[in-house]
C-alpha cells in the first residue's frame, strides 16, 4: 500500500516536472470563466439526467400506483364491459370449459383473483377469464340392457360418471336389474349421444315377480307413516308438498291428503308390486289449546 501512494506521488511530480512551463496558465484555465461555467453544465447534467430517468421510470411501471380487481366469476359475457368501466383495467377471455353449475357465457375462473391471489394490481393490466361453454358436450350412453345383467346401481354410476342426472322407475319383474333407459318417456338405446346434464330415467324391475298387492289407503297418514306402510307393501311413494317442505325432518311430519291411485279407483283394490303412488302432504295445522284445556 505505502509503495502505491509513493508511486503516485512520484507520477504526479513527474508531471509537474515536464510541464512546469505550463503549469501557470493551465491554473489561470482553472479559474477562467470558461472552464467555471462548463463545470457548472457538466455537474448539473451529472445530477439531472439520472434523476429524469428515474422519474419516467416510475411514471412508465405505476410505481406506487394500484387498482383493485374487480370479482368476474358468476358474470356473463355481455355484463363485463359495464362492470369493468372505470376500473382502468382490461380483461381477455382466454379459455373455455363445460359447467352442469353456471349458464353457458358465465365467467367461472379468472386470473387475478382477489379471492385467491392478487386483490389489486397496476392500471392496464389484463384480467384473463374462463367461461362456460356456449354449445354443450355430448356423451355417449353406455350398453346397459345388452347382454349384460346390469342393477340399478351400476346403471347410476356408470351414467352419473359420464355427466348424466339419473332418475328411476320400476315395472314388475322377477329381479330388480335395468329393463330400459328413457329420456322423457321415450327409449333411449346405448350409443345415442345426448347433451351432458341430460336426466335419463333407469326402468328397473321390481325384484318381487309383479305379484299383486293391496293398495292401503294412507290418506290422514304422515309421510314417514305413509312411506314405511307402502315400503312394507313393496310399493313407492313419490310425495308432492304443499307448501315445499324445508328439510326432510319437517317433511316427514306432512299429512297426506290425497293419494293416486286410491283403493277405490284399481279393481279390487289391488295393484302390481312396485307402482308408485302419487301423494298430496300438506303442512298440518298446529292446534291451540283453549282456556278450558281442550285442543282447538
Amino acid at each position: 500500500m505505502v509503495w502505491i501512494v509513493v508511486g503516485i506521488i512520484a507520477f504526479i511530480s513527474l508531471i509537474l516536472f515536464l510541464f512546469r512551463k505550463h503549469l501557470g496558465a493551465f491554473l489561470r484555465f482553472l479559474v477562467s470563466k470558461l472552464f467555471l461555467i462548463n463545470l457548472v453544465l457538466a455537474l448539473s447534467l451529472a445530477i439531472l439526467i439520472p434523476y429524469c430517468n428515474i422519474n419516467s421510470l416510475d411514471e412508465y411501471t405505476n410505481h406506487g400506483i394500484k387498482k383493485a380487481v374487480p370479482y368476474l366469476v358468476g358474470t356473463h359475457v355481455d355484463d363485463l364491459s359495464e362492470k369493468m368501466k372505470g376500473t382502468e383495467l382490461n380483461y381477455l377471455v382466454n379459455d373455455s370449459t363445460y359447467s352442469d353449475e353456471y349458464p353457458s357465457g358465465t365467467v367461472i375462473k379468472q386470473d387475478p383473483d382477489p379471492k385467491i391471489n392478487y386483490d389489486s394490481v397496476k392500471p392496464g393490466r389484463t384480467i384473463y377469464l374462463t367461461i362456460v361453454k356456449k354449445s354443450g358436450e355430448y356423451k355417449e350412453v353406455p350398453d346397459l340392457t345388452g347382454d349384460f345383467v346390469v342393477s340399478k346401481e351400476v346403471a347410476k354410476i356408470k351414467l352419473e360418471s359420464r355427466g348424466f342426472k339419473v332418475d328411476f322407475t320400476s315395472k314388475p319383474s322377477d329381479n330388480d336389474n335395468v329393463i330400459e333407459l328413457q329420456v322423457n318417456g321415450k327409449t333411449v338405446k346405448s350409443g345415442a349421444k345426448l347433451l351432458k346434464g341430460t336426466k335419463i330415467t333407469v326402468v328397473h324391475g321390481t325384484g318381487s315377480g309383479g305379484q299383486a298387492i293391496t293398495l292401503p289407503n294412507i290418506k290422514g297418514m304422515t309421510v314417514l307413516e305413509a312411506n314405511h306402510t307402502l315400503t312394507s307393501a313393496s310399493l313407492i311413494l313419490d310425495v308432492i308438498y304443499e307448501p315445499e317442505a324445508l328439510n326432510q325432518a319437517d317433511s316427514s311430519n306432512f299429512v297426506i291428503t290425497s293419494q293416486n291411485p286410491t283403493p277405490g279407483s284399481v279393481p279390487q283394490g289391488i295393484v302390481a308390486s312396485g307402482s308408485t303412488v302419487t301423494a298430496i302432504a300438506k303442512k298440518p295445522i298446529a292446534t291451540v289449546p283453549d282456556d278450558t284445556g281442550n285442543n282447538n
